[in-house]
């Protein structure tokens, strides 16, 4: 049987995408989505230009208030420019408009749903798959906040009962909706989740578990850690935050890399962020003291590097993105990778175990 002949032999499964792999649309990044900081668009693609294709689904994890939804909801905004239809599922109720807004989301061109209960996102998911919608960009905030119907039918009869593992059964079903979205509708998807205290961690662990399951880790082709602090003045008036974002898994580009997001609570966030550093590196910005110098302009401090970079921004990333690609630059924090890979040997030896 030809190559042509096999193909058209598997296309007569109704709904299966059969294609060459060199033409295969699923197959190419074709279009890449950003985020507005540079230096998270680096460690996510190793472009400052690129963070993640259509087509991707992402994991973003971290404690209470260190960004998670506020990142989702640029990601949303940035995608919402390149004509993709956001569909916010809202599993705390937290999302409001003016919160939308205040990231550049169109609240007036998105739908939101706010859905606590996994059985009917995944009734919800399984409307969007059979629908002939495509480029949408959907959101689930939060899988922590999720539960299942079991939980009122446990309370109508006076009694709550451990779900014995359902839960976590039916996200898995959820998010392989979710990701069969993203590959077949030409749409991408970010989910959020917590951290939370892992009782069975080793000496050399975090501590830290991602919930949700295994499969919540399995599914996604990027994993994003973030970690917040306070900015301070020297008289430790607290300004901002400064975001530490980690890839503990990404498809399309090395994991652990680490880069920096701020957020100032005046100026809003900061999409220079971590270029300055690199523009000292590659010689673009020289520094003596608090002074930095560009093409003789002089500005101090780190708002001063800022206006350097903001006042000539085509020149820096031209050049900055030059120089990764030419010395494959990388921020990977060994610390944390030797710790995951450390976690993920335990996980597997206690399986094994248990087995």
């Amino acid at each position: 049987m030809s190559l042509e002949d096999l193909k058209a032999k598997l296309e007569e499964c109704k709904g299966t995408t059969v294609s060459i792999l060199s033409d295969s649309d699923i197959c190419k990044q074709s279009l890449w989505l950003t985020t507005p900081s540079y230096d998270l668009n680096r460690i996510l693609s190793g472009d400052l230009t690129k963070a993640f294709p259509n087509r991707c689904l992402m994991y973003i994890v971290g404690p209470e208030t260190s960004f998670k939804s506020s990142f989702m909801a640029l990601c949303l905004a940035n995608a919402q420019k390149e004509g993709f239809l956001p569909v916010i599922i809202d599993s705390e109720g937290a999302w409001t408009d003016k919160f939308a807004q205040r990231w550049g989301l169109d609240t007036q061109n998105s739908i939101h749903v706010y859905e606590p209960f996994v059985d009917n996102v995944c009734v919800l998911l399984t409307k969007i798959l059979s629908s002939n919608n495509e480029k949408m960009a959907i959101i689930i905030d939060s899988i922590g906040g999720l539960e299942t119907e079991k939980l009122i039918e446990d309370g109508m009869r006076g009694e709550i009962k451990a779900d014995q593992g359902q839960l976590q059964k039916k996200i898995k079903r959820m998010l392989k909706l979710l990701l069969a979205i993203c590959k077949k509708k030409n749409s991408f998807a970010i989910y959020s989740g917590h951290f939370f205290g892992n009782p069975n961690a080793g000496m050399y662990s975090s501590g830290e578990e991602i919930g949700g399951g295994k499969f919540a880790k399995l599914a996604p082709d990027i994993i994003i850690s973030l970690k917040k602090s306070h900015i301070k003045t020297a008289d430790r008036e607290i300004i901002g935050n400064e975001i530490r974002a980690i890839t503990l898994k990404n498809r399309f580009y090395p994991p652990f890399n680490e880069g920096i997001v701020r957020i100032d609570y005046i100026n809003g966030l900061d999409r220079f962020a971590g270029l300055g550093d690199l523009a000292i590196e590659i010689g673009m910005i020289s520094r003596k003291g608090s002074w930095y110098e560009y093409d003789t302009k002089k500005m101090q401090g780190q708002d001063g590097i800022t206006k350097l970079i903001s006042e000539h921004e085509e020149d820096f990333i031209k050049k900055i993105n030059e120089w990764i690609s030419k010395t494959h630059y990388s921020t990977v924090n060994v610390e944390i990778k030797s710790i995951v890979e450390m976690e993920e040997e335990q996980s597997n030896e206690r399986s094994i175990g248990s087995s």
